[in-house]
Protein backbone atom coordinates (compact mmCIF):
# COMPACT_ATOMS: atom_id res chain seq x y z
CA UNK A 1 0.00 0.00 0.00
CA UNK A 2 2.74 2.63 0.62
CA UNK A 3 4.72 1.78 -2.51
CA UNK A 4 1.06 2.55 -3.99
CA UNK A 5 0.81 6.06 -1.98
CA UNK A 6 4.34 6.70 -3.41
CA UNK A 7 3.39 5.67 -6.48
CA UNK A 8 0.54 8.31 -6.56
CA UNK A 9 2.36 11.16 -5.04
CA UNK A 10 5.05 11.17 -7.62
CA UNK A 11 2.63 10.74 -10.52
CA UNK A 12 0.80 13.92 -8.74
CA UNK A 13 4.29 15.94 -8.57
CA UNK A 14 5.19 15.05 -12.25
CA UNK A 15 1.74 16.21 -13.89
CA UNK A 16 2.30 19.27 -11.59
CA UNK A 17 5.60 19.92 -12.77
CA UNK A 18 4.03 19.32 -16.41
CA UNK A 19 1.70 21.96 -15.76
CA UNK A 20 4.02 24.67 -14.89
CA UNK A 21 3.60 27.69 -17.49
CA UNK A 22 4.12 31.49 -17.48
CA UNK A 23 2.36 32.91 -14.21
CA UNK A 24 1.41 36.31 -14.98
CA UNK A 25 0.67 38.89 -11.93
CA UNK A 26 -3.03 38.53 -12.85
CA UNK A 27 -2.98 34.50 -11.60
CA UNK A 28 -1.43 35.91 -8.07
CA UNK A 29 -3.57 38.70 -8.21
CA UNK A 30 -6.87 35.83 -8.70
CA UNK A 31 -5.20 33.44 -5.51
CA UNK A 32 -4.98 36.50 -3.28
CA UNK A 33 -7.26 36.02 -0.04
CA UNK A 34 -7.96 33.50 2.80
CA UNK A 35 -7.48 29.68 2.33
CA UNK A 36 -8.44 26.94 4.21
CA UNK A 37 -7.82 23.59 3.86
CA UNK A 38 -10.27 20.92 2.76
CA UNK A 39 -8.98 18.55 5.51
CA UNK A 40 -8.59 20.88 8.46
CA UNK A 41 -4.43 21.71 8.20
CA UNK A 42 -3.67 25.58 9.18
CA UNK A 43 -4.98 27.90 7.43
CA UNK A 44 -3.19 31.08 5.05
CA UNK A 45 -3.20 34.09 3.14
CA UNK A 46 -1.98 35.40 0.36
CA UNK A 47 -1.87 38.65 0.22
CA UNK A 48 0.46 41.52 -2.23
CA UNK A 49 2.56 44.31 -0.42
CA UNK A 50 4.15 46.77 -3.16
CA UNK A 51 4.57 44.38 -5.75
CA UNK A 52 5.86 41.60 -3.94
CA UNK A 53 3.56 38.48 -3.04
CA UNK A 54 3.61 36.61 0.33
CA UNK A 55 1.92 34.07 2.33
CA UNK A 56 1.02 34.09 5.90
CA UNK A 57 0.17 31.02 7.80
CA UNK A 58 -1.70 30.58 11.19
CA UNK A 59 -1.16 27.95 13.36
CA UNK A 60 -2.81 27.29 17.19
CA UNK A 61 0.31 26.09 18.84
CA UNK A 62 -0.72 25.57 22.43
CA UNK A 63 -3.65 28.05 22.44
CA UNK A 64 -1.59 30.60 20.91
CA UNK A 65 -1.86 31.53 17.45
CA UNK A 66 1.39 31.46 15.53
CA UNK A 67 1.52 33.15 12.13
CA UNK A 68 4.60 32.88 9.93
CA UNK A 69 5.41 34.91 6.80
CA UNK A 70 6.77 33.34 3.65
CA UNK A 71 7.91 35.17 0.41
CA UNK A 72 6.30 33.70 -2.63
CA UNK A 73 8.85 33.35 -6.09
CA UNK A 74 8.63 32.21 -9.35
CA UNK A 75 11.16 30.16 -10.90
CA UNK A 76 10.45 28.65 -14.70
CA UNK A 77 6.92 29.61 -14.93
CA UNK A 78 6.37 27.62 -11.52
CA UNK A 79 5.25 29.50 -8.20
CA UNK A 80 6.84 28.34 -4.87
CA UNK A 81 6.24 29.42 -1.33
CA UNK A 82 9.55 29.65 0.42
CA UNK A 83 10.20 28.06 3.63
CA UNK A 84 13.20 27.04 3.94
CA UNK A 85 12.53 24.82 1.15
CA UNK A 86 10.26 25.03 -1.96
CA UNK A 87 6.50 24.66 -1.55
CA UNK A 88 5.17 24.28 -5.09
CA UNK A 89 1.24 25.62 -5.47
CA UNK A 90 -0.81 25.61 -8.73
CA UNK A 91 -4.59 27.28 -8.75
CA UNK A 92 -7.19 25.43 -10.58
CA UNK A 93 -9.34 28.44 -11.57
CA UNK A 94 -12.09 26.58 -12.41
CA UNK A 95 -12.68 25.24 -8.80
CA UNK A 96 -10.86 28.31 -7.03
CA UNK A 97 -8.57 25.87 -5.40
CA UNK A 98 -4.98 25.79 -4.57
CA UNK A 99 -2.89 23.11 -4.57
CA UNK A 100 0.21 22.59 -2.19
CA UNK A 101 3.01 20.76 -3.56
CA UNK A 102 3.48 19.13 -0.73
CA UNK A 103 0.55 20.04 1.31
CA UNK A 104 -3.00 19.12 -0.21
CA UNK A 105 -5.72 21.00 -1.81
CA UNK A 106 -7.03 24.43 -0.54
CA UNK A 107 -10.23 26.52 -0.94
CA UNK A 108 -11.41 30.16 -0.54
CA UNK A 109 -12.97 31.11 2.62
CA UNK A 110 -15.93 33.52 1.11
CA UNK A 111 -17.45 34.04 4.53
CA UNK A 112 -14.37 35.21 6.63
CA UNK A 113 -17.10 34.51 9.34
CA UNK A 114 -16.54 30.42 7.80
CA UNK A 115 -12.57 30.79 8.22
CA UNK A 116 -10.89 28.43 10.79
Amino acid sequence: MKLMDNLIYTLLSACLLAGCKDSESKELERMRGDWVHVRGHPAFTLTETDGRYTVTRKANVRGRVLETTYPVTEQNGCLFIETGFGIQFTYDKKNDRITLLPGGEYRRVTNPKNKK
